[in-house]
């Protein structure tokens, strides 16, 4: 059984998975109060599913806010430390692609586009492998529709800035944890650690010399 943490963005999304099959979910976009809900919504997912405990956890690891990150990766660590269950990372953006792979078997190649604030959206190319063709990169919606390939749809909770840039957009869909079963075993086993890709919005105040 894997209990699937997501924070990473807007969503807060959680599910329980035996396999494929949908034990349990709870899937909102609540923008912010991640930090005052998760805790609250991970006991009523576990007690809506009669499950004690899963086996390990998934959590997402990024590209996504600092807070969001920082909120799910700690609560999954202490999920994992009280269950004694391994907890491992999978990123944002691969859950956002794994739905249009699995539906489309001649898709090859995803832009997967999110809105990463300041005006920027985290954009990644992905290939059929949920592997990462380039690195994820935060950067102004235009620059995003010049960098790659502009045969190549859209999809993700910032593709809508650039389907009005002229691309082909597939969904504006948020990350969703119901859709982790879709992720390869070693997609979803990177350390649960933050991919931050740009320096935090808060940075400390100078000290007095």
């Amino acid at each position: 059984m894997l209990l699937v943490i997501d924070t990473a963005l807007a969503a807060l999304s959680l599910a329980l998975l035996d396999d494929d099959r949908v034990v349990a979910s709870h899937h909102a976009v609540i923008g912010r109060g991640h930090a005052e809900a998760l805790m609250t919504e991970v006991a009523a997912l576990m007690t809506r599913s009669g499950v004690d405990r899963p086996d390990e956890i998934a959590v997402d690891i990024g590209p996504g806010s600092f807070t969001g990150l920082r909120i799910g990766i700690a609560a999954a660590r202490a999920l994992g430390l009280a269950w004694d269950i391994p907890v491992r990372g999978y990123s944002s953006l691969a859950l956002v692609a794994a739905p249009h792979f699995a539906a489309d078997k001649g898709l090859q190649h995803l832009a997967v586009v999110a809105e990463a604030g300041r005006g920027q959206v985290f954009a990644q190319v992905i290939g059929r492998d949920l592997d990462g063709v380039t690195d994820a990169r935060a950067m102004m919606p235009g620059e995003a529709a010049q960098w790659f390939d502009p045969a190549l749809p859209v999809a993700g909770p910032g593709a809508a800035q650039l389907a009005k840039l002229g691309r082909v957009m597939l969904s504006d869909d948020w990350p969703d944890a119901r859709q982790a079963s879709l992720l390869p075993p070693a997609v979803r086993a990177m350390p649960p650690v933050p991919i931050y890709v740009r320096p935090p919005d808060a940075v400390p105040l100078p000290t007095a010399a």
